[in-house]
């Protein structure tokens, strides 16, 4: 089979992370990086050709897919482009920073038959996709609050704030994970580093079915932290996302019915831990790139496709505007 060629855009911080994965790929070709800063420019050694930008990089290189890693301002712009050339397109997250955009994207992905790919990279992690078999399988039973938590968690963004950097995460593991209709959605934004960029972030989201869903983002806390929980009627979960220490946990639990207890409280007839899975030495970008290739060869969406993650990029918009 012969080798996909794609071209990188972008070589910096997560750019660099791109292009080690896709180089150690045996059936991927990185052809070309735009990139114009001098610093990331050298990080990307001799063995591939850089261009100022993507426009040169489609003209000269004419790569089958490109991969976007650039601050979130320029990634519909960047996709567009990509896509109305046919190019197969990864994007780092969010896909855009209008729900329109995003809509837009994924109808040019459509109408030209390519693959628009967003790297909500938590998606992939094994124990991510367990979590979901659970809820979906019924063993938590009826749904009733998700919970998640990232805290000093990635750099302090001068581009971006914590909100639309770091909630893509959390948002895309509780869309991937829920299909229920958000219903509302509250956002408390707080700026103490740098005037008008939120560092801090709390928001309050309601799903349809009276599911509450808290997700607290900060990047000022003394310890890192990445971390869901789910709770059900019959069980909750608990996902640990930090490198090195992932795992998922599953917890039995129930309350004695109200009706037939005295007093003022209400017995749990059962709590415990029933089941912990320990993350495996996978990496899952590398499980991106794998499923990213898959969708190019194959043509099938996987989950953090366009269509799925525009989702995301309207949750995002209606809980604090770019």
């Amino acid at each position: 089979m012969d080798r996909i060629r794609l071209g990188l855009v972008g070589a910096g911080y997560w750019g660099k992370n791109l292009l080690r994965v896709f180089q150690g790929r045996a059936d991927v070709s990185v052809c070309a990086v735009a990139e114009a800063d001098p610093n990331a420019i050298a990080a990307v050694g001799r063995e591939v050709p850089v261009v100022p930008d993507l426009e040169t990089l489609i003209r000269d290189h004419d790569p089958e897919a490109i991969a976007i890693a650039t601050p979130p301002s320029t990634h519909y712009q960047l996709a567009r482009l990509a896509l109305s050339c046919g190019k197969h397109c990864w994007v780092e997250k969010p896909l855009a920073l209008r729900f329109k955009e995003a809509r837009e994207l994924v109808s040019l992905a459509k109408e030209r038959r390519c693959q628009l790919f967003v790297d909500e990279t938590f998606l992939y992690d094994p124990l991510v996709q367990k979590a979901r078999d659970w809820i979906s399988s019924g063993r938590l039973g009826q749904i009733y609050h998700l919970s998640f938590e990232r805290l000093g968690q990635g750099r302090i963004r001068r581009d971006s704030n914590v909100w639309w950097n770091s909630a893509p995460h959390d948002l895309s593991i509780m869309c991937h994970w829920m299909d229920s209709r958000v219903e509302n959605v509250q956002v408390s934004a707080f700026s103490y580093l740098q005037p008008g960029i939120a560092d801090v972030a709390v928001a309050s989201l309601q799903l349809e079915g009276g599911i509450s869903v808290h997700v607290y983002l900060s990047w000022m806390a003394p310890q890192k932290v990445a971390s869901a929980t789910v709770v059900g009627s019959k069980g909750m979960l608990v996902f640990e996302g930090r490198f090195g220490q992932r795992k998922l946990e599953f917890y039995e639990f129930g309350v004695a019915d109200g009706k037939t207890v005295s007093g003022n409280v209400l017995p749990i007839e059962r709590f415990q831990r029933v089941d912990s899975i320990a993350g495996g030495n996978e990496e899952p970008l590398a499980l991106a790139v794998e499923a990213f290739i898959t969708a190019v060869r194959a043509g099938v969406l996987p989950p953090s496709a366009g269509v799925f993650s525009q989702r995301v990029v309207e949750i995002l918009e209606r809980g604090l505007p770019y």
